[in-house]
């Protein structure tokens, strides 16, 4: 992963009253619809969003499931989020595992592509920082671009250590426990 990918830190949290809100906003080179396929798409998401191997469905409608199945046998994973929300190619709203918080997609048309704004409503900013969001979501962001481009990229754990000691420096992530 290039220095850019692994030292550009945009997230940030801003607490309200019935918890938080994380957010990033990216400009990207790409079309509307090429940023909106790649966030609604399960062969997409599967590409840049999680840290793990899953099978993904979308329901894409509202009221409709995204269902992540993790495929490791040892340590199975399922996650699912209902949709909420839906204005195709530029608003995409549905909740997260997390009990109350929620998530949105929203892309805006620029001259140089598109603009991307990542809005996750948290209700409990402590799990937030403590289950490290901003951090899951910059290392899956950073991995979107190459995507996008027709190269995928693994997840890169050595980025998401930067990310955590970045976050941590500025209370938005659980610090590392030395083992």
């Amino acid at each position: 992963m290039t220095d850019d990918l692994t030292t550009r830190y945009d997230g940030v949290l801003e607490r309200t009253a019935d918890g938080g809100v994380i957010r990033f906003e990216r400009h990207l080179a790409y079309d509307v619809r090429d940023v909106w396929d790649a966030i609604t798409a399960p062969e997409r998401l599967a590409d840049w969003w999680l840290p793990f191997d899953a099978d993904i469905t979308v329901d894409l409608r509202e009221g409709g499931e995204m269902v992540f199945s993790g495929r490791s046998p040892d340590e199975p994973v399922r996650m699912t989020c209902t949709i909420l929300r839906l204005e195709p190619p530029l608003l995409f709203e549905h909740t997260h595992p997390a009990p109350g918080s929620t998530m949105r997609w929203e892309l805006e048309a620029a001259d140089a592509g598109c603009i991307l704004r990542l809005s996750h409503v948290v209700p409990d900013v402590q799990e937030a920082v403590d289950n490290l969001y901003l951090v899951g979501l910059q290392t899956s962001l950073d991995r979107l671009e190459p995507c996008l481009a027709g190269r995928p990229e693994p997840w890169d754990w050595d980025a998401f250590a930067a990310g955590r000691a970045h976050y941590a420096e500025r209370g938005l992530a659980a610090p590392e426990v030395a083992s």
